[in-house]
């Protein structure tokens, strides 16, 4: 059954109330072998909800994701495909907890619109990449700017930053996190379930608050996939940064736009693959930076 976007209405205080009660984890009993002898005990697992999206009032896709930071990670996915190119495009966001619908109103053209329209079910499985066109993320870079300099150090201590987030991974051990940080201090790190999930919610807190991600560095804790890179370059962050690996489909198309690529980033090291969009600078033997 096709879910009815609900009536418009703002500042609803019972969604507010419901969204900021939300529970964000489920306790079950499960048996525990350790050297073949088996315990019990209770552990928590993040949960995992799915959400509908409408657009001007039509049915878009649903989103399955851990139920935080909803207008984010909806307005982040909007910017991810291209609908939203200007938060001025914004017209409202609501979000209705009680029937898991977030209705969006946007400014922008049929065009644009038909991008995302009866995609379906986007599940917050590392898979993913069912929404995205890898044609327009492979597109060069607008009003290509100065090269930005980071210092090596920097990258090892914002991915630290990253690492001791204390959200319900620490509970759950079952979410990814995501953040953006600039050379002064890492501005924000959200979680979900899903990797990609949680970049589209980084992509959309920039959008929302003004925070261009144009000098700024895009952290993960997942691995580096084509679509991640391709939310990357839509947002136009000019590196992204993860302690994991990359594709190779991810490198090849972060070459094409020109993203820089740091993978593996753990205890001091990193595998840098630069695109000519930032420069690392190193240390020097004596421990200064060159």
């Amino acid at each position: 059954m096709t879910k009815q976007a609900p009536e418009k209405q703002s500042n609803n205080p019972d969604t507010v109330a419901q969204e900021n009660n939300v529970e964000l984890t489920q306790e079950f009993q499960v048996t525990r072998f350790v050297n073949g002898f088996p315990t019990t005990r209770s552990i928590a697992l993040a949960r995992e909800t799915p959400y509908t999206l409408f657009v001007n009032d039509e049915e878009i896709l649903s989103i399955s994701t851990l139920p935080t930071h909803l207008e984010e990670l909806f307005v982040g996915f909007l910017v991810s495909e291209a609908v939203l190119t200007d938060p001025s495009e914004i017209v409202e966001v609501r979000v209705d907890q009680s029937s898991r619908i977030v209705s969006i109103e946007v400014n922008v053209s049929e065009e644009r619109l038909d991008r995302i329209r009866q995609k379906g079910m986007l599940t917050s499985g590392c898979a993913g990449g069912i929404v995205f066109s890898v044609e327009n993320a492979i597109q060069p870079r607008e009003n290509a700017v100065t090269r930005i300099m980071i210092p090596a150090d920097l990258i090892s201590m914002r991915m630290k930053e990253v690492d001791k987030f204390q959200g319900i991974y620490s509970q759950t051990r079952g979410t990814h996190a995501a953040a953006v940080a600039s050379e002064a201090q890492t501005i924000v790190i959200l979680e979900d379930i899903g990797r990609h999930n949680a970049i589209d919610k980084i992509i959309g807190y920039c959008f929302l608050n003004h925070v261009s991600p144009s000098d700024k560095l895009l952290l993960t804790t997942g691995r580096i996939t084509s679509e991640a890179v391709s939310k990357a370059i839509r947002a136009k962050f000019p590196i992204i940064v993860s302690r994991s690996s990359a594709s190779s489909t991810a490198l090849n198309i972060a070459r094409q736009a020109n993203l820089d690529v740091v993978t593996y980033v753990r205890a001091g090291r990193f595998n840098f693959f630069g695109h000519g969009a930032t420069e690392i600078i190193p240390r020097t033997d004596d421990g200064q930076e060159s």
